[in-house]
């Protein structure tokens, strides 16, 4: 069935890739679906890793991860990726047109695109531009860090996904982009 985006963890124990010592134990927590959830803390805290680990990239050292009540595993990258749209805290866009990165470089569905775009707040912004939705970015050097960090929002927004995981998803924004974020 489509992923309704409710979690589960019990006694997540987490080690990301070269640790050598667990950066999250043995946290146990419910996250409704529908719900929202803030994590505050210090830098190295373990913020990213654990949403990493709910995007499925970390594996849990021990306990159990479940995205509706099936261990998150269970499910394919691909079934993952529709379902989960994500921010990351450093923003990388690909070669290719804006619609193609809001689109993931998946089927480009316009109305949802400009959907996307619509609720990033980056819609005007991209439709300033000399060939909108169609300009071509190369790399990160097109467009300022605040820019790219909305059409990245617009990506993470792309076609409704059940979870959007967003890490400091204002760390490059100014006040029109913190107040459409």
């Amino acid at each position: 069935p489509d992923i309704r985006g409710e979690y589960r963890l019990d006694k997540l124990t987490v080690m990301p890739p070269g640790a050598r010592v667990p950066v999250i134990r043995e946290l146990s927590l419910h996250i409704p679906a529908g719900s929202q959830l803030g994590i505050i803390g210090p830098s190295a805290a373990g913020k990213s890793t654990l949403l990493r680990t709910l995007l499925a990239l970390h594996k849990p050292a021990a306990g159990s991860l479940r995205l509706d009540a099936a261990e998150i595993a269970q499910y394919s990258r691909e079934m993952l990726g529709r379902a989960i749209g994500y921010l990351p805290q450093d923003v990388e866009l690909l070669d290719g047109t804006i619609a193609e990165n809001i689109a993931r470089f998946g089927d480009i569905d316009a109305d949802a695109v400009v959907k996307a775009g619509r609720r990033a707040g980056v819609h005007e912004m991209i439709v300033a531009l000399p060939d909108g939705y169609e300009t071509r970015l190369q790399g990160n050097f097109t467009l300022s860090a605040g820019q790219r960090q909305r059409v990245a929002l617009a990506r993470a927004l792309y076609r409704d996904p059940a979870v959007v995981v967003l890490d400091e998803p204002n760390s490059n924004l100014d006040e029109a982009g913190n107040a459409a974020l």
